[in-house]
């Protein structure tokens, strides 16, 4: 994700990752839709809200999929400079976030994993715990982050994004219920999270990350 999900962004604006990827509609925070050419260019690209309600409509649908970053506003501060963090890690907050499991379980839909070297580098951030707890409150994202010259001009990144097979869930999935159907996420979930990690270790060399690892949170 970063300080703002460039790798989420590029990919639904960009026609080469579109042949790879397949058209799909980006979810993003309700907070975005309120600024300035940013809300028109999202509106422009036919942005799912992050809501369950809305997003839970754009699947039924089934005319396209969704594009979406599960780690959402929380993961733009996590990582280093966090206090107890390395800048040789990276972090995916994931373990507890299974609710586009849920959703692809209820649909019968794939869950493709998609990871994007270098997207977490485009902006720095100041640590300010306040202003990450204000965010997670009010759910909208506020912090101090520059670029270059000290500007909130992205620093220039060579991006990678690595895709893994498509992940479906086991047949009948959707009849489940109760016990059975948690199982059934927490499968899913766990495959998702280990093709995440595969995905870094088997292509960190090929971006000249080989010192760095990839945490689930």
């Amino acid at each position: 994700h970063g300080i703002f999900p460039f790798a989420l962004g590029l990919a639904a604006i960009s026609e080469t990752a579109a042949k790879v990827f397949g058209p799909f509609r980006p979810v993003v925070a309700t907070a975005t839709s309120i600024v300035p050419f940013l809300g028109t260019l999202l509106s422009w690209l036919n942005s799912v809200d992050a809501s369950r309600s809305a997003v839970d409509k754009a699947l039924s649908e089934k005319d396209k999929g969704i594009g979406l970053a599960p780690g959402g506003i929380q993961e733009m501060f996590v990582g280093y400079p966090k206090p107890g963090t390395h800048p040789d890690e990276e972090y995916a907050i994931l373990k507890n976030r299974k609710g586009f499991v849920r959703m692809a379980i209820k649909y019968g839909l794939p869950i493709v994993p998609v990871y994007c070297f270098g997207a977490t580098k485009m902006f720095k951030r100041l640590q300010i715990s306040f202003l990450e707890q204000l965010s997670q409150a009010i759910r909208v994202s506020i912090c101090i982050f520059f670029g270059m010259w000290g500007l909130p001009v992205p620093f220039r990144q060579r991006l990678l994004y690595v895709m893994g097979q498509p992940l479906y869930p086991s047949p009948g999935a959707q009849m489940r219920q109760g016990a059975a159907l948690e199982k059934e996420v927490d499968d899913l979930h766990e495959r998702f999270c280990e093709e995440i990690l595969h995905l870094f270790e088997k292509h960190k060399h090929s971006y000249g990350w080989d010192h760095k690892i990839l945490k689930i949170v």
